[in-house]
């Protein structure tokens, strides 16, 4: 796996606590206070490459950290353009291909009130089982 991009939410107005943004795996920023994002999020990109395809893989976050103000209520994944998942808590199944992306997008919701200038990030591993 190469990571080509963490996920990200760029720029978001300062505001109370308990506002939910969702960083689709498309890269847009959806959820009932989107109107509050400003600018420069991405989807997380991860190249996936297996050199014994096609074998059913299983994609799945955890070890989920957050800090700044924001619980994770899910991580989504799309992988080789499928549709958008969660994959936490059960995992992605998919058949994987040579080389695939994997996009991991991220819902969230403030668990603080947010000033100008305040940081906040959300850490995971992403793990690929072969079957």
């Amino acid at each position: 796996m190469t990571e080509i991009t963490s996920p990200t939410f760029g720029l978001i107005l300062s505001g109370a606590s308990g506002r939910q943004f969702v960083l689709n795996t498309s890269g847009a920023i959806t959820g009932a206070d989107a109107a509050d994002h400003v600018s420069s999020q991405a989807a997380g990109d991860i190249t996936v490459t297996d050199d014994t395809s096609p074998a059913t893989i299983e994609i799945l976050a955890d070890a989920i950290s957050t800090s700044g103000g924001l619980t994770v209520n899910q991580v989504l994944c799309s992988y080789a353009g499928g549709a958008q998942t969660q994959c936490d808590g059960s995992p992605l199944v998919a058949t994987s291909s040579a080389s695939a992306s994997l996009k991991i997008g991220v819902d969230v919701t403030t668990s603080q009130v947010h000033n100008g200038g305040d940081s906040a990030t959300v850490s995971m591993d992403i793990n690929v089982t072969y079957q």
